[in-house]
């Protein structure tokens, strides 16, 4: 064995420093180019209609009726106290985005070297998935920052000694607190982390420490947890080794790709398939670290949604968490080619990485095919054509949160649905008013209305006069408005 160089050293220093600069820039551009320019997404007017209620109603509401811990919704209540722009509260979460790319980083040097490190940070800067979730208000950029972050600390402190040591398991204790009450899928991180710390139970002892104060942090919140868990995680159909899984895997790992690269038969379990071999490899080279604990995150996942009937990775954005040990796994990857005198393959795979994820980044940032509904171009195209009293039917109710101030949208007759008691009073609406012209904005019916019940209902007797598609890569982005005429027959 040979000892590195002083200017061995110093260059690997000063490539660890360059690559960390670079996926910095990357991702301060990516995450905050425009930050505030596109409508809310469903999911972020849900967390502000949460917010938006009194601490025990809100805390009443998300037992009942949703499925995550309490505190990102407080702070969304009490950010709210700010009275900004709606859309201005992504400059609260977008910062964590960037505290993901600087932990990967952070973790990959520590694990392995400045090279993994930069390769890791500049895929971490440029995935797809997690520009489109990090420029969003929601839990998920803090729950995948927080989730690297703990990692990170990790494997710091059971390197450490003296205070430094104490200072980063009581920063890891702290954090382990917070990521548990900012998202479930935080306890399978945790559970793995305690099965590593288990395996070096000597160097990781104050770990346990962390866990114990999650779970005793957790008292108050246990009555909460017990009501929602019967309806938590629940899917249209069970999971199952099918397309599903294989379309989540590709959302969060292969998102912005162009059509026409995955398309073909078959095409949707390339992600899937190249992802496994990753994890699989990843694992066996670096068998002696945290990596395959930290990544071993996503087949757990899989075979737990499999087993218990619960959704736990087929959603995209339940699966951004193991982007970042992905990322380190296919670093590790390239290293070992190049260890193995192949240089030029592990730069062409190095390049095609980057290349591939850089396309992806690319169309969800720039191309509106690849991104959310646009909700401002529903608003625009309906008050072009619309008259003082036509009447609004939205086939998905939490659409309505989004829009239902905006000029179009106010001061009508708005129905909307969501569940099957919805239909009758609906459709009896439909018959009581012959006389309105009603537009119907169709968004994800395949969840709310998968046989066009309301849509059938009113083509059946009613003139159309409009329809617009706008069409998104993913089914459950695109929106369709139409504008049916009134009755002919009483005119």
């Amino acid at each position: 064995m040979t000892q590195a160089t002083p200017r061995a050293t110093r260059v690997s220093t000063d490539l660890g420093w360059f690559g960390l600069s670079l996926a910095l820039l990357i991702g301060v551009v990516t995450r905050f180019w425009h930050l505030g320019a596109a409508s809310l997404y469903t999911d972020e007017a849900f967390t502000f209609a949460m917010g938006g209620f009194g601490v025990p109603a809100l805390l009443h509401n998300l037992t009942t009726s949703d499925f995550h811990p309490p505190l990102f919704y407080l702070l969304t209540h009490y950010l709210m106290k700010l009275h900004w722009p709606l859309w201005d509260y992504r400059y609260v979460t977008a910062p964590f985005g960037i505290l993901t790319i600087v932990a990967t980083w952070g973790a990959a040097r520590r694990m392995f070297d400045s090279s993994v490190a930069t390769l890791s940070a500049v895929m971490v800067a440029l995935s797809p998935a997690l520009i489109v979730y990090d420029r969003m208000f929601r839990m998920y950029a803090v729950l995948v920052a927080l989730a690297t972050l703990s990692w990170w600390v990790l494997v710091e402190a059971e390197q450490a000694v003296g205070r430094k040591r104490t200072m980063l398991w009581v920063t890891y204790a702290a954090v382990s607190v917070i990521l548990a009450y900012t998202h479930y899928l935080g306890f399978l991180l945790l559970a793995c982390q305690a099965v590593y710390s288990a395996c070096r139970f000597r160097a990781n002892k104050p770990a346990f420490f962390g866990y114990a104060l999650v779970l005793v942090s957790y008292v108050p919140w246990v009555g909460h947890l017990q009501q929602q868990l019967p309806l938590g995680g629940l899917t249209l159909s069970r999971p199952g080794f099918d397309a599903g899984l294989a379309a989540s895997l590709r959302d969060a790992f292969a998102m912005g790709m162009p059509d026409s690269l995955l398309s073909w038969p078959g095409g949707v379990w390339i992600p899937f398939l190249v992802v496994a071999v990753a994890v699989v490899a990843a694992s066996w080279l670096a068998w002696r670290s945290a990596l395959p604990f930290w990544i071993g995150a996503l087949p757990i996942a899989i075979v737990a949604s499999i087993v218990l009937g619960k959704n736990l990775a087929y959603f995209p954005r339940y699966l951004l968490i193991d982007i970042p040990p992905v990322a380190i796994g296919v670093s590790v990857i390239v290293q070992s080619i190049a260890a193995h005198e192949a240089r030029v393959i592990a730069w062409a795979v190095a390049v095609a990485s980057i290349a591939f994820l850089a396309v992806g980044a690319q169309n969800v940032l720039l191309d509106p095919y690849y991104q959310f509904p646009n909700w401002y171009a529903v608003n625009a195209l309906m008050l072009q054509n619309e008259q003082p009293a036509d009447a609004i039917i939205l086939d998905a109710g939490y659409e309505r949160l989004v829009v239902q101030n905006y000029t179009a949208f106010r001061g009508r007759p708005l129905l909307s649905f969501m569940n099957p008691t919805d239909f009758t009073p609906i459709l009896q609406w439909i018959r009581d008013h012959p006389r309105a012209r009603v537009w119907y904005i169709e968004h994800q019916y395949v969840y709310w209305d998968p046989n066009r019940r309301i849509a059938l209902a009113l083509a059946h007797d009613r003139p159309q006069l409009l329809q617009q598609r706008f069409a998104r890569q993913a089914a459950v982005n695109d929106v369709t408005v139409l504008l049916f005429d009134e009755v002919p027959m009483t005119k």
